[in-house]
């Protein structure tokens, strides 16, 4: 194939191929046809050395251009179902979470305080309290729903799956409103990713570059900056512990949520393990040997903290996919 080439071009595809050394065999026989071809068009056919150098560049610079991209890792049969993948998994792991805390963790862990969410007699949320007891522990198993939704669109796709989507977002609301008074209120950051799950997909893909503008990111910002400073705000009442016990952790989650809007994937991935540690950290303080404060609170700001950074890294890699798979037109 090269034959017919000078040796300039000859040694010249021959640098560019061993430069080109980390990408895969198919993408590497693609340039070099392509820079074949190039070649081929230049004024004398490419005989004179330093008009290839001119025109197509040092070999190491033409290498260090391209980025290599795994075919296995972007076999996805739409940017629907991938994001719907990324997002299911970590939503099952924290739905399962959830629901053995509460099913199980009942037992020995305080996990609210009465009427945490401030009963006023004859108000809704004492009608909803009535309702509560009146189930029992059976309002525990309702924690088991998102995890069951959360999984089903991998296996049923299109209009029936986003449906179930909308089924199991509308059934986890449902829950929380039904338990609001108290335990409901755990299901609130699973209510979010599962509306999220069912929505993010239809307006990332308007476009294959598509990601979360400015204002998305700072609505997400001042909204999860509202829920920390409340549940912080509630953990400090009633804490015996030093007060900084609970400051300390909201300030962290705070600062990372400000950074939301940078697009920084360090700080996505930060904010998800610093909104575990929250919860951990909350359960621990929850313990009888400890200070038996309420794991509602601690609870909501870390889920919220990791639901937020979740979908926001997420967005990043459906952007970072879209753009590997444009490089390979």
């Amino acid at each position: 194939m090269q034959s017919h080439l000078p040796r300039a071009a000859r040694n010249y595809l021959e640098q560019l191929r061993r430069e080109l050394g980390f990408l895969s065999d198919a993408e590497r026989t693609e340039i070099l046809a392509h820079t074949r071809e190039q070649i081929s068009r230049l004024p004398g056919k490419g005989r004179r050395k330093s008009e290839l150098l001119r025109s197509l560049g040092d070999p190491a610079a033409v290498a260090a251009g391209f980025t290599r991209t795994e075919p296995t890792e972007l076999k996805v049969s739409s940017g629907r179902q991938f994001l719907t993948r990324i997002l299911a998994w970590p939503i099952f792991a924290l739905s399962v979470l959830t629901a053995g805390l509460l099913v199980l963790g009942s037992h020995f862990v305080a996990l609210v305080e009465p009427l945490s969410f401030g009963y006023v007699g004859g108000s809704i949320f004492g009608a909803l309290a009535e309702l509560e007891l009146s189930l029992g522990s059976a309002v525990m198993f309702f924690a088991f729903i998102p995890a069951l939704f959360s999984l089903l669109p991998l296996v049923v796709h299109g209009t029936p799956g986003l449906v179930l989507q909308i089924v199991g977002a509308l059934a986890t609301t449902a829950a929380c409103v039904l338990g609001l008074a108290s335990l409901g209120a755990f299901l609130i950051p699973l209510a979010v990713l599962l509306w999220a799950q069912a929505f993010t997909p239809l307006l990332m893909m308007r476009g294959s570059m598509a990601r979360p503008g400015p204002a998305w990111l700072v609505c997400a910002a001042v909204a999860l900056l509202a829920s920390i400073g409340y549940t912080t705000y509630r953990g400090v009442q009633g804490f015996t512990g030093n007060v900084w016990l609970v400051l300390a952790p909201a300030a962290a989650l705070a600062v990372l949520a400000l950074l939301l809007p940078l697009r920084r994937r360090w700080a996505h991935i930060a904010l998800i393990a610093t909104g575990l540690l929250v919860m951990a950290a909350g359960f621990i303080a929850a313990l009888p040997g400890t200070f038996q404060a309420p794991l509602l609170w601690p609870w909501l700001a870390g889920a919220m903290s990791f639901a937020v950074g979740h979908l926001a890294l997420a967005a990043g890699m459906w952007h970072e996919r879209a753009r590997n798979l444009l490089a390979l037109l």
